[in-house]
Formats: C-alpha cells, sequence, structure tokens
C-alpha cells in the first residue's frame, strides 16, 4: 500500500511538473518629467552715444587785466633836441616835441652832462603836460655804457615829479641819484622816459625814450 502511495505521488508530480516560483513582477519606475523653462538671454543693447557737436563750443575768454608796458616797450622816435647856452655856462637841452609824443611838451634839460665828482652834478628837469587828464608825472632813467652802448640797465622808477598843479612838473636828478651799481662806469648815457597818471592812478600815455642827450662822467670830463 505504501508503495502505491509512493507510485502516485511520482505520477502526479510527474503529470504537475516541478512548481516553479512564481517571480514578482517589478514595479514599472515612475520618471518625472521636470519642464524646465529655457529663458533665452535678452541681448543687452549698449546705449546710444550722444553725438559730439562737431563744431567745438566758443569758450567765454577771460578778461585778463591790461599790463602797463614797461618803458622798454616804447619804441623810440628820431627826433633832435637843441642846446642852447645858459648864464652858468652849462649846455641846456630843449627835447622835440616830437619825443613828447602828445603826453608831454616844452620838456627841457638843464644841461648835457651829469657827473660825480665834478661839475654839474644836478640836472633841473622841466616839462608841461599837454593831456588835461594828467595830474601826476612819472620819470624813469637807466644808465647805458659808453662808448659801446651795449650793456644797458634796467629802466628805474626814479619817482613822482613836483608839480604846480597847473600842467607843470618839474624835479632834480643828481649824480646819486643813479643806481650805486652803476655809479661806477667812467662814462655813460643817461636815458630819460615820463609817464603821465591821471587822478585816479591810471596811466594816460607816456613819451618817447629820451636817449643819449645826456652824458654821466664818474670824474671830471
Amino acid at each position: 500500500m505504501k508503495k502505491v502511495l509512493i507510485v502516485s505521488l511520482a505520477f502526479v508530480l510527474a503529470a504537475c511538473g516541478v512548481v516553479q516560483p512564481v517571480q514578482q513582477e517589478q514595479p514599472t519606475p515612475i520618471i518625472a518629467t521636470v519642464l524646465v523653462t529655457v529663458i533665452p538671454p535678452t541681448e543687452i543693447v549698449p546705449p546710444t552715444a550722444i553725438p559730439l557737436p562737431t563744431q567745438a563750443l566758443t569758450e567765454i575768454p577771460t578778461q585778463e587785466p591790461t599790463a602797463v608796458p614797461s618803458p622798454t616797450d616804447v619804441p623810440p622816435t628820431e627826433a633832435a633836441a637843441t642846446s642852447t647856452g645858459s648864464d652858468s655856462g652849462q649846455t641846456v637841452v630843449n627835447v622835440d616835441n616830437l619825443l613828447g609824443k602828445g603826453v608831454f611838451s616844452n620838456i627841457t634839460l638843464s644841461s648835457d652832462l651829469l657827473t660825480l665828482n665834478c661839475t654839474s652834478r644836478e640836472l633841473e628837469i622841466t616839462m608841461d603836460a599837454s593831456l588835461t587828464d594828467i595830474t601826476r608825472a612819472e620819470m624813469y632813467y637807466r644808465v647805458v655804457d659808453q662808448p659801446s652802448g651795449l650793456y644797458p640797465s634796467e629802466w628805474i622808477l626814479l619817482g613822482n615829479l613836483g608839480t604846480d598843479g597847473k600842467g607843470k612838473f618839474f624835479t632834480t636828478f643828481t649824480a646819486e641819484n643813479i643806481n650805486p651799481n652803476y655809479r661806477a662806469l667812467p662814462k655813460a648815457w643817461i636815458d630819460f622816459q615820463f609817464i603821465g597818471v591821471n587822478k585816479g592812478g591810471g596811466v594816460v600815455d607816456r613819451t618817447q625814450r629820451i636817449e643819449r642827450m645826456v652824458t654821466y662822467s664818474k670824474e671830471c670830463p
């Protein structure tokens, strides 16, 4: 009986075959779709440059104060001076009115010679204002070596001339008025120039240079 059961079980197993284990079905993976919105870069347009003007802007000129020219800025004018004798034996020099240039007239120098250690040691200068605006007169001088005339000094302001208040001006110029740096010259010319000044202190005008009419000598000539 036991054999019959075993044989029967064998047939049953043979008929059914080997029972295979049931394979579990793998779950279908869920793929999440992510939508990425791609925003194209916006092209940055550079700002439009402001066109430059074709013509340069007109600059407003800065008005500079007018500089008063120095005596050397006035070109000399060829003019003659007349010389006359005086009671003292000195030669009086009457400067041509062309050199006065309509600023001063009747310019007179009491001598054509000025010395340091001899005579004459002083020079009287007189003149008349030709313009009514002139209330003051300034005198400049310079020293020019003789005989070459190659080394003129700078123009030196002596100061104001005396006045009678009616348009006449005068001064006394001595050898000691000459700058000590130039007194040692054995011989030289003394040049002059006169400037008319108005009541407010402004320069009205100036004469031409009065040149080589007075000789300076350290010793007796």
